[in-house]
């Protein structure tokens, strides 16, 4: 476990830069934004904002960005030391975001005890071992009335995972130790963890491959990755459930089964 969390520590160090051109360049942060939004807006429509926002495995901290001014606080935890620098310069005009570099097992004093309102995994979860601990880790962290959202690749879909394994082959900024989940593994994981009220929604039929890969030229490809997340918008009202696990990702929200 320690030796795949060392090669994806490595991973991410390695691919700092380059990853992060994700969430500056507009033919991808665009659909980026766009599908974060989309996750979290079940959330907003119970409570007025976010509140007290802690994203694990938050990468160059794009989320702060993109939901900047729907949050009271956020913090980003990631283990890769490359990635938070980038973090850190990314946000550095926006005081309400910190930033911490550690694993999520090793992490105390930066994060106390039911303090979160909102815990963010957003493409994270699939990174991680040890999940059972991970998850009791969170579930310390979040106030009695918090909530914890994923945000995952799904493997419902076998063209999807087919796209996902010839990538895997090609490109050598992909994780090959990842694990991708079904909706009845993220739900029995988060059960067993003592999670409840737990909500699935599948999002992104058209757009994530325009969040992942960055293609050029911009002027041909940023508004594709417009057009995409409009399209993406009328799906996610209109798709008859049957079809829904067509999508490339699922969103799972749930809280503390003591709440």
């Amino acid at each position: 476990m320690q030796e795949q969390e060392k090669r994806d520590r490595e991973l991410f160090d390695d691919i700092f830069f380059s990853y992060a051109k994700k969430d500056i360049l507009p033919s991808t942060s665009i659909p980026r934004k766009a599908l974060l939004l989309a996750a979290v807006e079940p959330l907003l429509k119970e409570r007025n904002d976010l509140g007290v926002i802690v994203e694990v495995g938050c990468g160059v901290g794009a989320s702060a960005r993109y939901l900047r001014g729907l949050y009271r606080e956020y913090t980003g935890i990631d283990q890769s030391g490359k990635m938070i620098e980038a973090a850190r310069a990314f946000n550095r005009d926006n005081d309400k975001a910190h930033f911490v570099a550690k694993n999520i097992k090793d992490v105390a004093d930066e994060i106390p005890d039911h303090s979160a309102d909102v815990i963010l995994l957003s493409g994270a979860l699939h990174h991680m071992t040890e999940l059972a601990q991970v998850l009791r880790r969170l579930k310390r962290m979040l106030t009695g009335d918090g909530f914890i959202l994923a945000l995952e690749p799904q493997r419902g879909n076998p063209l999807i995972q087919a796209m996902r394994f010839i990538r895997g082959l090609v490109d050598k900024s992909y994780s090959r130790d990842q694990v991708f989940f079904s909706e009845k593994e993220l739900r029995d994981l988060f059960s067993r963890g003592g999670f409840t009220g737990i909500e699935v929604r599948y999002l992104g039929f058209l757009s994530p491959p325009f969040a992942q890969v960055i293609l050029r030229p911009q002027a041909v490809f940023a508004p594709l990755g417009r057009l995409t997340v409009a399209m993406d918008k009328r799906l996610h009202k209109r798709m008859p459930k049957a079809l829904r696990k067509l999508s490339f990702n699922i969103a799972l929200s749930c809280s503390p089964a003591n709440k």
